[in-house]
């Protein structure tokens, strides 16, 4: 299924985890979704060399393992962002702007100016589905298509914009002007 191609190993890793890792990435002309595990609204990856870093789990979120992939290891307190607002997106290359590491506060700090944080009944700029479905939603749309055998990434952005669009608390609502 890897609709990814070759891509050659970063520094801090090893070539069969990447190989595992590359395996579960569809390439759109935007984003490039991970199509593995998800768990509340992030890819997840069994990574095990992170019981080598003294970590409690083998299991990383996919753009924490992509960071460091690349990084090396990064310290306990730093988060990767998603500038893109896509949470599966593992899109990781210079001048790309997809992820970036920050803390948890400027993560919060993102979500509030881009109007993306629910409170009780308010929703925002959140996706209708909640962050989880919405990605569950993601993955299935581009498992289906590259099933198909869809594979032109512009056609692949489009399957993605699709998917996301329903979950857009506004897209039902009429242009004043």
């Amino acid at each position: 299924m890897a609709a990814l191609g070759p891509w050659l190993c970063p520094p801090f890793t090893d070539a069969e985890t990447w190989r595992r890792f590359t395996e579960k990435v569809v390439r759109t002309s935007g984003c490039w979704i991970w199509i593995g595990a998800v768990s509340d609204g992030y890819g997840m990856f069994h990574n095990a060399a992170n019981q080598l870093l003294g970590r409690k789990s083998p299991t990383v979120r996919v753009s924490r393992f992509l960071w460091e992939a690349y990084n090396g290891q990064m310290h306990a307190t730093r988060v990767v962002l998603h500038e893109c607002d896509t949470p599966l997106c593992v899109r990781y290359e210079p001048g790309a702007q997809h992820l970036t590491v920050d803390t948890q506060s400027a993560n919060l700090q993102m979500a509030a100016a881009r109007d993306r944080i629910t409170n009780g009944s308010r929703l925002g700029r959140a996706d209708l589905r909640g962050q989880h479905q919405q990605s569950l939603a993601i993955r299935a749309a581009m498992l289906a298509a590259v099933a198909e055998g869809i594979t032109d990434p512009d056609r692949l952005a489009e399957v993605l914009a699709a998917v996301i669009a329903k979950g857009d608390p506004f897209a039902a609502q009429l242009p004043l002007f």
